[in-house]
C-alpha cells in the first residue's frame, strides 16, 4: 500500500500590529501565528494566510487596543539583482 502526502505551501503575509499595550499580545494571538513582538516599541509581527488577510486586516482595525496595521514591504521587493559593473569580467 502506498501512502502519498501532498504538501502545498499556502501563501502567507506579515503584518506588523501597532497595540496601545503589549499586554494585548494574548488577544492578538487568535488572528494567526506570532512571530516577533517589541516590548519597548508595542508591535507584534503576525503571519496570516494571505486569503484571509483583508478580512483579518478589518477586524483588527475595529479593535480598540490597535493603533495601527502595516503590511510587509517583502513582496514588493525586488529580489533578483544584476551585476555590478566591477563584478562582470
Amino acid at each position: 500500500m502506498e501512502c502519498v502526502y501532498s504538501m502545498e505551501l499556502i501563501p502567507r503575509v506579515s503584518l506588523i500590529v501597532y497595540l496601545k499595550h503589549i499586554k494585548h499580545e494574548r488577544q492578538i494571538r487568535k488572528y494567526g501565528h506570532i512571530i516577533y513582538t517589541n516590548k519597548q516599541r508595542k508591535y507584534v509581527v503576525l503571519y496570516v494566510n494571505e486569503n484571509d488577510a483583508d478580512a483579518i486586516v478589518h477586524i483588527l482595525m475595529k479593535l480598540k487596543y490597535v493603533v495601527d496595521i502595516d503590511g510587509s514591504p517583502y513582496k514588493y521587493l525586488k529580489k533578483t539583482y544584476e551585476k555590478e559593473k566591477h563584478e562582470i569580467l
